[in-house]
């Protein structure tokens, strides 16, 4: 009844495990298409880059080179990264607070007049 057999379970777990490796062998970027996606990144653009030993790295993309490129941060400031040594890159954009800021401005409106209607309504008698 649905049982399966120890053969059939180790069948089945052999199939997931080469299945997940070979999903995770395609996933990983090589070092050609890292380059063309950086070179693809116009002069200035944030960028957040992965390092092959794990390090993520955050900044503005520099000058490339045939073998790198320079990442400009304001606090570290410029360092030089070989496209071997990248494991992943990702355009980063600045976080805007435009929506938080229209989102203030409403509630001190509102409560601006709110002051003014029960200062009124006190004024007149009606509290």
């Amino acid at each position: 009844m649905g049982v399966f057999t120890r053969k059939q379970m180790r069948l089945f777990t052999a199939i997931g495990c080469i299945l997940m490796l070979t999903r995770l062998a395609s996933a990983a970027p090589d070092t050609a298409s890292i380059k063309t996606e950086i070179v693809g990144m116009a002069l200035g653009t944030s960028i957040e880059v992965r390092l092959k030993d794990k390090q993520k790295l955050r900044g503005a993309r520099g000058a490339v080179s045939d073998s790198g490129f320079t990442l400009v941060d304001t606090r570290s400031g410029e360092r030089q990264i070989a496209f071997d040594d990248v494991a992943s890159v990702k355009h980063v954009n600045a976080k805007s607070h435009t929506g938080r800021n229209i989102l203030i401005g409403v509630g001190i409106g509102v409560g601006a007049v709110a002051i003014v209607i029960v200062a009124l309504a006190h004024s007149g008698g009606y509290l």
